[in-house]
């Protein structure tokens, strides 16, 4: 039978310290300290060329290929763990000489040694879940995986932890997990707030209801703005005011309404329903001088043309009949041909002027169309620039917008 280079040495070292020390256990005693202090030289130098030469490695092929992978993982320290496995290595192929003679501390040492390299599994795997949500985060298709790979952490978490548990007390992973059974009723009792955000978390990952970079609003927690980070409990939203809010998911999901404009976006249409407030002692009925001075309003012909109401003029000697044109009405035909012919204004949806139900200060004028942008800036110059022009077209058609008496004052 052929012996390793290593048990070897172990034999040559142990007969040479026995022919230069009288007592045994004094040999033991040295032999160990001086192969302790071996290994741990061995195990520092090896882990110190063994990084080098990983982080001199990655770094070389990042020059050469430029990888974001490589980069991720650097950047979440996998190679640094992934390097701790060496000490470990030269410990674990010296571990029987090392403790040969000693009753009981090998026990304890290697379950020591054994739960070390189950933390060090556990990180190298956290470092490449971590490392997949960064290279998603920028990553042009995005998905709202976190909460994912969130929550198969705490399953790597909870695994790790029984088989750590399962070596210090002698017991069967299996045996243990049996055993926890009966306790799930008290842990659920205990952390049921924090289970239940879990779930919804999940619910929310899967059916991919909210995603990075959309804009919610949330008027219950006056929240407005654009989620930044989705986590297994919470979801981090940036306001436009720079603040940010944390709302609980599970609040998201099951008792509150959230607003996601991400499907307007993906539209390509931002609604306008605004109104003007006309006062409604100015609407009257038009004469032929008035509706005469409205056609010389360029586009008020075509706009009444359009809308079929050029015939409607009254006759001499009746003001008031049947067909008779009204001041606001004349108004709305304009602004409606003004939409219409509005390059901004998206022509395949509805394009609306119409009166809302009478109010205490006045009579409201809205208008009821779609923008061809969804961009914030662009949207609010375009509804600016519409309500510009009929509040300064209105006194056109004698027509007075109402402003309270405390405005004027």
């Amino acid at each position: 039978m052929t012996t390793s280079p290593l048990s070897h040495f172990h034999s040559l070292y142990r007969a040479w310290l026995n022919e230069f020390v009288a007592s045994a256990n004094v040999a033991n005693v040295i032999y160990a300290i001086s192969i302790l202090l071996i290994c741990l030289v061995v195990s520092v130098l090896f882990y110190k060329v063994g990084k080098w030469l990983i982080f001199r490695g990655t770094e070389l092929f990042i020059q050469r290929r430029n990888s974001r992978t490589i980069l991720a993982l650097k950047r979440n320290r996998f190679f640094s763990y992934l390097s701790y496995y060496l000490p470990l290595l030269v410990f674990k192929f010296n571990f029987d000489a090392l403790f040969m003679n000693f009753s009981k501390l090998p026990v304890v040492l290697t379950k020591l040694y054994e739960i070390i390299a189950i933390v060090l599994l556990v990180l190298i795997i956290n470092s490449i879940l971590n490392t997949i949500v960064d290279l998603n985060k920028t990553s042009k298709h995005s998905k709202p995986i976190r909460g994912l790979l969130q929550f198969l952490q705490i399953v790597i978490y909870f695994i790790a932890g029984i088989f750590c548990i399962s070596i210090l007390i002698d017991k069967s992973p299996t045996a243990l997990v049996a055993g926890l059974g009966a306790a799930s009723a008290i842990i659920m009792l205990i952390f049921k707030d924090s289970i239940t955000s879990l779930v919804a978390g999940v619910q929310l990952s899967f059916n991919h209801m909210l995603r990075i970079g959309d804009w919610v609003s949330l008027p219950k927690y006056n929240v407005d703005g654009e989620i930044y980070d989705i986590t297994l409990t919470s979801v981090k939203i940036r306001n436009w005011d720079k603040s940010v809010s944390m709302v609980p998911t599970y609040n998201l999901i099951a008792n509150d309404s959230v607003t996601n404009w991400r499907y307007m976006k993906d539209f390509g249409a931002r609604r306008i329903s605004r109104s003007i407030i006309v006062d409604i002692h100015t609407v009257q009925f038009c004469t032929p001088e008035m509706l005469e001075r409205y056609r010389q309003i360029e586009g008020v012909n075509e706009a009444l043309r359009r809308v079929k109401m050029l015939d409607d003029v009254p006759t001499s000697g009746a003001i008031i009949n049947t067909q008779s044109l009204t001041n606001i009405g004349v108004m709305r035909a304009y602004a409606l041909y003004y939409l219409e012919n509005k390059k901004e204004i998206r022509k395949d949806l509805d394009i609306m002027v119409r009166q809302r139900g009478h109010l205490l200060n006045g009579l409201p004028l809205e208008v009821y169309c779609f923008t061809n942008t969804t961009e914030t800036k662009v949207y609010e110059n375009i509804q600016s620039d519409i309500f510009d022009h009929l509040i300064a077209v209105a006194p056109l058609f004698d027509l007075k917008l109402f402003q309270s008496a405390v405005a004027t004052a």
